[in-house]
Order: structure tokens, then C-alpha cells, then sequence
């Protein structure tokens, strides 16, 4: 392989890189742990009332950002946690709360009043207390200074969402501890999050790798593993590799 070859095989796998982060760079996810959310930030209940987030959150709280219309992932993970917490060796109300809310400034209370009545239904357990879940909507101001904190991001697409699939856990304070990733999570990943924000442990970043391989398919409305970008992070990784030792090659030759 000449040299002018390796160069030219280099520019086009750094391009690809640059088509996939472009392609995705609106949808992602960049943590924030350690940072707090904006407490002071109204919502609207799924009973009607205002509430500021500090009301809210005086505990562990999992925040849960979807949209109450969504047809897809939004509903797998509303029904994950309902099958989940009931797992949860804690008690909820006194221990933690879960908040979902909605990042669509058009969406009602009383859409989030039907998501709440169908996922406390579907969770099959009358000892859990309702003001453990709530169901929030809000106007896009206040949507959007949450999100953003969140290092949440989000865009529209016609009638639907693209956005990540994942929740997030603070603390009673507001800290961002821990990010769950995914459309399920088990009992005992959520209880350990809840556990550490208890404590204010911050959790470690472990999910880049998974935002750098996977990106969003908004036909199937699911991640699905990148293999563009990764294919061209490997070719990029052997191709420096090969460039470096063939100067270093050289020089040892000219010495």
C-alpha cells in the first residue's frame, strides 16, 4: 500500500465519522453527573396543579423524560418500570418518587392522567402509593431548561419524537447521580442508583461507549448498533497505527 493510498483511505474513514456525527447530533445524550437540575422550574401535575420541582423532588427521585403519545419505546419503558418497581426493596414515597414527564409542550394533564391510571394499573399493586409516580406536562421553557440540564436532547420529527431512551436519578438535592440506560432496567440496577443518590454517590460514566455505538433508527424507533461509525473508528485506529509506525520505521532507518 503506497502512501498516498494510506493518506487517501484515512481522509475518507475520518469523513465517514463526520456523516455519522452529524447524521445523529441532534439526538444524544451527554451526561451531566455531579451537576443539578433547575428545582425551581413549574409543572403541571396529572391532577391539574402546579408544582415548582422542588415540591417534588425531596428525596431520590428517578426522572423519566417521554412523551405521553408515543406509540413505541416511550410505553416500553413506562411498562418496564411498572413491572420493576414493585422489585424495588424500597419503600416508595418515604424512600424515593419517580417522576415522568413529558418533553411535548402540547401534551395535557389529562393525557398524562390516562398514561398514570395505565401504568399503576398495569403495576398490579395496591400498596404502592400514587404520589410515588407522577405524571408531569409543562410549557416548553421549562421543558427544554430540564432537558438541557439533563444533557438530554431531543428534535421532532412530524407527528413523533426522536430522542434517547433512558432515565435519570438525582438526588434530594437535585444531583445528577446515575443515568439508566434502555428501555428496561432490573431491580437491582434501579435499587443501587436510588441507593447511591441516598448517599449522593455519583455514579461513573459507563454508557459512552454505548452512545458512540449505537444511534437512533427513527423508522424502527430503537437503537441499533452504528456499524458505519464503528467500522470507520477501526479503519481510522489502524490506519494512525500503520502511519506511526512507518515513521517511526523511517527514522530508525535514517539513524
Amino acid at each position: 500500500m503506497s502512501f498516498r493510498v494510506l493518506i487517501s483511505a484515512f481522509l475518507i474513514a475520518l469523513s465517514l465519522t463526520n456523516i455519522c456525527s452529524a447524521a445523529d447530533g441532534k439526538v444524544e445524550l451527554l451526561e451531566q453527573l455531579g451537576k443539578k437540575i433547575p428545582l425551581d422550574l413549574e409543572f403541571t401535575d396529572s391532577d391539574g396543579s402546579q408544582l415548582q420541582l422542588k415540591q417534588l423532588i425531596n428525596q431520590p427521585t428517578v426522572l423519566v423524560p417521554v412523551y405521553f403519545n408515543c406509540r413505541n419505546v416511550c410505553n416500553v419503558m413506562l411498562g418496564g418500570l411498572s413491572a420493576v418497581l414493585p422489585d424495588v426493596k424500597l419503600t416508595p414515597a418515604k424512600d424515593y418518587n419517580v417522576i415522568a414527564f413529558s418533553f411535548d409542550p402540547s401534551e395535557t394533564p389529562a393525557m398524562a392522567a390516562h398514561s398514570k391510571k395505565t401504568f399503576l394499573t398495569a403495576m398490579q399493586s395496591p400498596t404502592f402509593p400514587p404520589q410515588a409516580w407522577r405524571f408531569l406536562t409543562g410549557k416548553q421553557e421549562n421543558i427544554l431548561k430540564l432537558t438541557d440540564s439533563l444533557g438530554y436532547y431531543f428534535m421532532k420529527e412530524k407527528d413523533d419524537f426522536l430522542h434517547p431512551v433512558a432515565a435519570v436519578v438525582v438526588s434530594a438535592d437535585g444531583t445528577i447521580i446515575r443515568y439508566l440506560i434502555g428501555q428496561r432496567f432490573s431491580a437491582i440496577d434501579l435499587s443501587m442508583a436510588i441507593l447511591e443518590a441516598s448517599e449522593g454517590r455519583i455514579g461513573k460514566p459507563l454508557q459512552k461507549a454505548l452512545q458512540f455505538c449505537f444511534s437512533y433508527d427513527p423508522e424502527g424507533r430503537k437503537y441499533v448498533f452504528n456499524l458505519m461509525r464503528v467500522s470507520a473508528t477501526v479503519i481510522l485506529l489502524t490506519l494512525g497505527s500503520f502511519l506511526l509506525f512507518l515513521i517511526l520505521g523511517g527514522r530508525k532507518k535514517k539513524k
